[in-house]
C-alpha cells in the first residue's frame, strides 16, 4: 500500500509539474508596461519608417504601371501608322502590278503589230515578185509571134 501512495504522490507531483510549467505567462508588470510606453516613440517612428517605405514602393509601382501603358499607347500609335504603311504600300503595289500588267499588253501588241508589218512587207515582196513575173510571162506571150520571123524571116 506504501507503494501505491508513493505511486499517487509521484503522480500528483508529476502532475503538478506539467500544470505549473503549461501556466500561462504572467502579465507584464507596471515597471514593463512603462517601459513599453518609454520605447512607443522608437516603435511609433519604425512603423512611421515602413510606412513610408510602403508609399514609395506604391509611388514607384504606379508610375511604373504609368510608363508601361504610356509605353503601350506609343506602341499602339506606332502599330497603327505601320499598319497604315502597309495599306499604303499595299495599294501602291497593286498599282505597279496593274502598270506592270499594262505594259506587258502594250508590249505583246507592239509585238503584234512588228510581226503583222513584216508579214505584210513580206507580202508585198512576194506580190511584186509574181507580179514581175506575170508581167514577163505575160509580155513574153505577146512578143513571141514577133520573134518567130526574127531577123531572117
Amino acid at each position: 500500500m506504501r507503494a501505491i501512495i508513493q505511486s499517487i504522490g509521484i503522480l500528483f507531483m508529476v502532475g503538478l509539474m506539467t500544470y505549473a510549467l503549461s501556466a500561462e505567462p504572467a502579465e507584464a508588470s507596471f515597471i514593463s508596461r512603462v517601459q513599453d510606453i518609454y520605447n512607443a516613440p522608437d516603435k511609433l517612428n519604425e512603423i512611421e519608417q515602413q510606412y513610408k517605405d510602403a508609399n514609395e514602393q506604391l509611388d514607384q509601382a504606379q508610375q511604373a504601371t504609368q510608363e508601361l501603358a504610356r509605353k503601350q499607347e506609343e506602341l499602339q500609335a506606332q502599330n497603327g501608322q505601320l499598319m497604315e504603311q502597309n495599306q499604303q504600300l499595299m495599294a501602291q503595289n497593286a498599282a505597279l502590278q496593274a502598270e506592270a500588267e499594262q505594259a506587258k499588253q502594250k508590249k505583246a501588241s507592239f509585238q503584234h503589230k512588228v510581226y503583222v508589218a513584216i508579214g505584210v512587207v513580206a507580202a508585198l515582196f512576194v506580190a511584186y515578185f509574181l507580179a514581175i513575173r506575170i508581167w514577163r510571162h505575160v509580155s513574153w506571150r505577146r512578143h513571141r509571134p514577133f520573134r518567130e520571123g526574127g531577123i531572117s524571116g
